[in-house]
């Protein structure tokens, strides 16, 4: 995968770890405090959002179009990469440092992760489903607009298959915490009986 992997998302999470504290410490400064139980959910989405943004080019010195921001418009399009890497009968490291593979699965986990702190928060699917969407739309549009307007042009890519992959994250992440969910409650059950 490469050094750009590491400095690229440990800059996303250390905006994403102050971000989240910035907004749960505002909220306690004007009396409503969610409670630290929203930390990991904030955390993650915080962290994903920047990840889709960062690094920001400067403005002035941008040369428009971004050649790497033409707009991916084929679905599935990662099917293809995969083909070539198996048709040359690819190890599984080659898998990793393509950049196309590496990146869809990034996304995949990371909002996988996404979808397992909402569930601590939601208990529908659909509603699950339908926040894994509006969140990869709203990414895939900003990065479309180039922050909606606010640099000269788009300097990251509108991909289609982020926003189907994205969301799918979500709701896989979701659907994995239901049983945890199920297993804590009936723990906690138990225990309240034995308290009796």
């Amino acid at each position: 995968m490469g050094p750009w992997v590491f400095s690229y998302a440990g800059l996303a999470l250390v905006y994403g770890g102050l971000s989240s504290l910035v907004l749960i410490g505002g909220a306690r400064l004007i009396g409503r405090f969610p409670g630290w139980h929203v930390l990991p959910f904030l955390f993650s989405t915080l962290t994903f959002i920047f990840m889709t943004q960062h690094p920001f080019p400067d403005p002035a010195s941008m040369h428009c179009p971004v050649p790497t921001a033409v707009p991916q418009l084929q679905p599935l399009q990662v099917t293809k990469t995969i083909q070539r890497l198996m048709r040359r009968d690819a190890v599984w490291y080659e898998y990793l440092m393509s950049r196309t593979v590496a990146a869809t699965a990034m996304n995949f986990l990371l909002c996988a992760v996404i979808g397992l702190a909402l569930a601590r928060h939601v208990t529908r699917l659909r509603t699950a489903a339908l926040f894994g969407i509006l969140l990869t739309l709203s990414i895939e549009l900003t990065q479309l607009t180039g922050f909606w307007g606010l640099w000269p042009c788009p300097w990251r890519q509108f991909n289609v298959d982020d926003l189907l992959m994205n969301a799918l994250g979500v709701i896989a992440g979701f659907a994995l915490a239901q049983p945890l969910k199920k297993r804590k409650s009936l723990s906690d059950s138990a225990g309240a009986g034995e308290n009796d």
